[in-house]
């Protein structure tokens, strides 16, 4: 199906550009969704952006888990948008009439097509509209029954979050991106937090039982879809998961389902996918292949219903 401006326009809700970049708000069914493109006009910019849509299917994955993630806690362009103060204005007048009006189309198209591989949404032929996918996973369930609204339990999340992304040293762009649209000033920056010490166990206490299940989650769906998930990493894990005071069985629960998304996120990047590709998608995230078949099973499941 060819996902054209027209197809898309009834729900654009807003269009900003910053630079090359391009701020997109749709609503579909009274939900909003937030997406970025880029807008080039010229050839090597067009080349630029082609480079950029040859990514792999792992960081198509991560990147729609982290947008997944950042709309599940709270974050958002607008508080991005307006951390830009009063000369936003200015620079969107400026920057829009570089481009032309074909050039804003098609990254609006190319971020509806972001939102679009997230699973979240799909169009209803018969009804010629945009609908939302009703069906969640264990996961998104856990995240809309038990939702981070408290600025504290935001900001423990958000520490966390950083922690683990510097558990193997480096912060991907991915991760920046979804700090950048995530943080606010209530949860700090993204320099405060990595200057800030260590989340301790009394701080873990201070969050209830219900929502540090989701706060682990979270933490663990992110660094398992990391590029290299590694020793380091899977030891945060397991520290968080003492702090909280999590029983073996309630931290493999809370793993499974950050796994079972990840393997469905990475099912809709890829696309068809052999079961030996699979299998070495479940052994790089440490889950068993049995289940990772099962995640797979499920999801086409929930599409076909």
């Amino acid at each position: 199906m060819e996902i054209t401006y027209s197809l898309i326009k009834d729900t654009i809700v807003e269009e900003k550009i910053e630079g090359g970049k391009l701020y997109c708000t749709f609503k579909i069914e009274g939900e909003v969704f937030e997406e970025t493109g880029f807008v080039k006009s010229d050839n090597k910019g067009a080349a630029k952006v082609t480079r950029m849509v040859k990514t792999t299917a792992i960081g198509r994955m991560r990147s729609v888990v982290l947008r997944v993630l950042r709309k599940a806690v709270g974050g958002g362009f607008a508080g991005t948008m307006v951390s830009m103060g009063g000369a936003e204005a200015i620079r969107q007048q400026t920057d829009g009439a570089q481009f032309s009006r074909a050039d804003k189309e098609k990254a609006t198209v190319g971020a509806f097509q972001k939102v679009l591989k997230g699973g979240e949404i799909f169009y209803d032929d018969e009804n010629k509209r945009w609908r939302v996918s009703r069906e969640l996973s264990a996961f998104e369930k856990k995240l809309k029954r038990d939702p981070l609204e408290s600025p504290y339990d935001r900001k423990i999340l958000a520490r966390m979050l950083v922690e683990m992304a510097r558990a193997d040293g480096s912060i991907a762009a991915e991760e920046k991106e979804f700090f950048e649209n995530f943080l606010t000033e209530e949860t700090g920056s993204l320099g405060q937090l990595m200057r800030a010490p260590s989340v301790s166990v009394v701080e873990c206490e201070e969050i209830s039982e219900e929502l540090q299940g989701t706060v682990f989650m979270i933490v663990a769906a992110v660094a398992i879809t990391d590029h290299d998930f590694d020793e380091s990493e899977k030891q945060k894990l397991m520290e968080y998961s003492e702090m909280f005071g999590f029983k073996d069985d309630k931290r493999d629960e809370l793993m499974v389902m950050a796994q079972d998304y990840t393997v469905e996120a990475y099912v809709k990047a890829k696309g068809e996918m052999s079961r030996d590709d699979l299998y070495a998608f479940a052994d790089r995230i440490g889950m068993k292949r049995d289940d990772a078949e099962r995640a797979q099973i499920r999801l086409e499941k929930r599409l076909v219903d």
